[in-house]
């Protein structure tokens, strides 16, 4: 089987070629748990960030319409309280 050196040579490439490959290989399959993992954690902060919309958001926006819809009336209640305690100092 081994006659010369260069037989040698071919076999220790060979070797360390499936090495290199097996090495590889195992490199992969990691990076591919890794993503996995990844895309699992994104799934989970996108429900996340979801579920703050609808429970924080949501209400602050119709608080938000709620108070723009009062506002006019408030305003004109403020003034009314302006104008009555500026006719209560002139007198």
């Amino acid at each position: 089987m081994v006659t010369s050196t260069l037989d040698i040579l071919y076999l220790s490439l060979a070797v360390g070629f499936i090495v290199l490959v097996i090495f590889l290989s195992i490199t992969l399959l990691y990076t591919i748990f890794i993503l996995r993992d990844v895309s699992s954690v994104t799934q989970d902060v996108k429900e996340i960030t979801e579920k703050v919309n609808q429970v924080v958001v949501s209400p602050l926006n119709a608080f938000h319409f709620l108070i723009e819809q009062l506002k006019p009336y408030l305003e004109n209640a403020f003034h009314a309280i302006q104008e009555r305690r500026a006719k209560k100092g002139k007198k």
